[in-house]
């Protein structure tokens, strides 16, 4: 049996704040270091108390209550849903626990009767990234397909001056209707 079977999903406790920017964003400086400046925070205390309060913010936890991961839901344009900061523990990585959290979203939108999930992908414009190539490859398997490139400093324009190099801000989506 692998750890997959052993966890569970569910909404973030307010508990689980240190818990979660401390693995949140040492995966992110793991994966996405080279774009931002030194110390960049992907979950800032602010971000975790919004997503939190909006109930935007699934939580993957062991039945000891250990938390392996976690990841941001929310409602996007038209009628879907956005899945964000999808994280996991780098030692339970390869045991289903990301699938898992996905799972849950695309279940989630389904049953909010969704037309889609959406998610975007960050990574370097001019040099290859392997960790964001295996992402996509991961997300392409599982349903999702590239829906565009957009405009990343139209979407957050206040994280512009944290990062060092050029970025390319693709979108994915998988369809939840036929």
């Amino acid at each position: 049996m692998n750890l997959m079977d052993k966890v569970r999903i569910r909404p973030s406790k307010l508990a689980d704040r240190d818990t979660l920017m401390k693995m949140v964003n040492e995966v992110y400086e793991q994966c996405e270091g080279h774009i931002w400046i030194a110390h960049h925070q992907r979950l800032t205390e602010e971000r975790f108390t919004s997503y939190h309060s909006n109930k935007q913010l699934l939580i993957a936890e062991t039945r000891d209550t250990s938390v392996v991961g976690c990841v941001g839901m929310s409602d996007c344009e038209g009628n879907g849903r956005e899945l964000s900061m999808l994280v996991v523990k780098p030692d339970c990585r390869g045991q289903g626990i990301g699938l898992q959290l996905v799972e849950h979203v695309i279940s989630t939108a389904r049953g909010e009767q969704c037309e889609y999930v959406r998610l975007e992908l960050l990574y370097p414009s001019h040099q290859p990234d392997p960790w964001k190539q295996k992402l996509r490859k991961w997300y392409e398997s599982i349903g999702f397909r590239f829906a565009r490139n957009e405009d990343f400093k139209l979407h957050f324009p206040d994280a512009i001056p944290d990062l060092v190099q050029e970025i390319t801000f693709s979108v994915f989506e998988k369809l939840l209707i036929e």
